[in-house]
Order: C-alpha cells, then structure tokens, then sequence
C-alpha cells in the first residue's frame, strides 16, 4: 500500500507531465504548424502540379463577406439583364453620361468624332468609353469574388478546379492567391486617361479602323491585326485588331495583370487606388518614361477624371 505522502508525489508527476504535453503542444501549434492568421500556405486550394511557396496573407482573403458577395452575384445578374450592345451610326447614338450612375451600354465600334467641337469631341469620347470600362471592372471584381470563395473552400467541383486553372492560366498565375491579387482592379479615372493618350481622344487609325483603344501592340502573325503608319526602322509594328471596345478594354485589364513588367503597378494597386500615386507605376507602358506618366498624370488634373472614380453602372 502506498502512504499518502506517495500519493501526492504520484499525482503532483502526473500534473506535471500533463503540464508538459500541453506546452509541447502549444509550441508545435505556435512555431511549427503555422496557422492561418500568420501565413497562408497553398496546399489543397491550390490546383496546380507546381511546388508554391508560402504567401504572406496581408494581401489574400482569409475570410469572405458573405453579403457583399451575395450583393456582388445579383450585381453581376442585373448586369447580364440589363447590358446593351448598340453599333453608333454618328455621335447621336452615344448616350450622354449626366450623373454618377451610368447605363451598361457597350459600343461596339467607334463614330468619327473629327467634325465636333474639341469641348464636344472629348465629353462624346468619354460617354462612349466609360460604359465598357465599368463593365469590364464589374467582370472583374465579381470574378476575383468567385476566387476568393473557392479558395476558402475544403471541397470544390471539377467544373470550378478547370475554371480556376484557365483563370490561372490567362492571368499568368502560379497559384489561386497570386491569381486573386493580379484581379485588382485600378481607377478608372487611370484607364479613361490611358485611353485618351493612346487614341488622341478617339481619333487614331487605329482606334477607328480597330477598335484598338489602347495601342496594343501584336506579335502573333495569326491573329487580327493592322500595320502601324510608322516602322521601327525596317520593321514594320502590328496593333491588334479588336472585334469591339469591350474587347480592347478587357485585353487592357489583362496586359497590366499579368506582364512582369507592370508588376510594381499591380502591388501599389493592392496598397491604394491614388490615380496620381499609381500613374507612377506605368513608366514602362511607354517608351516615354517618366514624360508618359506625367501626361498621364496631367490629363488626370486638367479634364477632372478622377471624378469618373466614383461612377457605377445604372442596375
């Protein structure tokens, strides 16, 4: 039989050593296997064969809103309900934007704008630019939505893992996380200025005869194209050829979404939506530098763009 001093000492060794399984638990919980809210490891969530690192969570989502994305869905099915795609014969058929909330009409061809008064030319061009730049960012957001939520899923369908992979795969994504940042959008009052500059407000050949809004440029022989009026010396410059403005518009998005050269953009745009800030960031757009994106920042200010960052589409 044991005396009771025994017993004691027996059950103050067994506290101790359940003291001693909790701490070891606790340390292997804090140091070893990294929780959520300090490091984001893609492992099931991400559908891809490639080894990824650990992605630091400031910038991914570690939990969804489920009433903005509820509001996000039936925003999305408004717009389908609602969206127009009208082929303008002459300005008369630009709808005039006169307050913040704007009309999901989508031009798929530009009119002349030569014969208007320079007052006149720049508002049509802008009325006729906005509607797709909205709807464009609309995509965007409610896919970058979509993103967010399957990755915070255990289990998702084939059909979502194959969609996942082609988003992945069209923004130049190794993983889900990388893919939700490079689906931030930027202001509109940037893309507005960007448009303005590329097709002298609506006037190019290439906007005119191409739907090109932007001047991108084409390297791919197979795919529409148009020559530019200029070479680089012997060599003669392609500009893609859109079927219409949406197009241009979300091959645009795209470009600055996955081009390393526009990677800096795309990690100020996580910080903030400051045009003036960001137009900084687009030095590489232009073989101008540093000239380019003080234009840039400069048709910002003087045609009072950044207005156009607080206009929504009429749902």
């Amino acid at each position: 039989m044991y005396s009771q001093k025994q017993i004691i000492k027996i059950l103050l060794w067994i506290v101790a050593l359940q003291l001693i399984l909790f701490l070891l638990y606790y340390l292997y919980i804090k140091f070893i296997n990294i929780p959520n809210n300090s490091y984001i490891t893609p492992s099931s969530h991400v559908l891809t064969n490639q080894v990824t690192p650990k992605v630091k969570k400031k910038s991914l989502p570690t939990s969804i809103n489920f009433t903005e994305e509820i509001k996000c869905e039936l925003t999305q099915k408004k717009l389908l309900e609602k969206l127009k795609r009208v082929s303008p014969k002459s300005v008369k058929d630009i709808v005039s934007i006169d307050n913040k909330f704007v009309k999901p009409i989508l031009y798929t061809k530009s009119v002349p704008l030569a014969s208007l008064s320079i007052e006149e030319k720049k508002q049509k061009f802008i009325d006729m630019i906005v509607p797709s730049i909205l709807v464009a960012k609309q995509q965007l957001k409610y896919e970058r939505e979509k993103v967010a939520k399957l990755i915070l899923q255990k289990d998702i369908s084939d059909k979502d893992k194959e969609w996942l992979a082609q988003k992945r795969k069209k923004f130049q994504a190794l993983n889900n996380y990388e893919l939700y940042d490079k689906m931030e959008s930027h202001p509109t009052s940037i893309i507005i200025a960007q448009a303005i500059l590329e097709s002298g407000w609506g006037t190019s050949r290439f906007f005119q005869k191409a739907n090109n809004v932007f001047g991108i440029w084409s390297f791919n022989s197979k795919e529409k194209r148009i020559s530019a009026t200029k070479k680089r010396g012997e060599k003669t410059i392609y500009l893609k050829k859109y079927q219409n403005m949406e197009a241009s518009i979300y091959d645009y998005l795209l470009t600055l979404s996955k081009k390393d050269a526009y990677k800096e953009f795309r990690e100020e745009r996580l910080k903030t939506q400051d045009p003036y800030r960001l137009a900084d960031y687009l030095i590489k757009y232009s073989e101008d530098g540093k000239k380019y994106t003080k234009k840039l920042k400069d048709m910002i200010k003087s045609n009072k763009l950044a207005i156009y960052d607080k206009y929504e589409l009429d749902l």
